[in-house]
């Protein structure tokens, strides 16, 4: 399959997507299959969740036992406060630096919130 395929299969299934439709209602007038619809969908997402411009740097992520046991706590990065910004939630604390991820860290920071009690 060609990059002309691969194009018209990523216009059907975002249609579909769209649609709201399963992929048998939505094919049933269509000249292609429910289960190549549903094949395609598959191929597409895997091959975009490999590809580098969908992948997200990490964010470090250093936790840290409560201040009445000082001797224990872990260190912190140490960073020149111009150049990032220390996030807290709860006992956890994260580095954010410029041109951070915005979606990654609203994502660690929902996981993390459960889990300290933060709100």
């Amino acid at each position: 399959m060609g990059m002309a395929d691969t194009a018209m299969w990523a216009r059907r299934v975002d249609e579909w997507r769209q649609s709201g439709q399963s992929a048998t209602g939505f094919t049933a007038d269509r000249e292609f299959s429910a289960g190549g619809l549903r094949y395609w969908a598959h191929r597409l997402k895997r091959e975009r969740a490999a590809s580098p411009e969908t992948l997200v740097p990490m964010a470090r992520v250093v936790r840290s036992l409560p201040a009445k046991e000082p001797s224990r706590a872990l260190a912190a990065p140490t960073v020149a406060a111009e150049s990032a910004i220390v996030v807290e939630v709860g006992a956890a604390r994260i580095s954010v630096r410029p041109g951070f991820d915005a979606v990654t860290l609203a994502a660690v920071v929902e996981v993390l919130a459960p889990r300290t009690g933060a709100a």
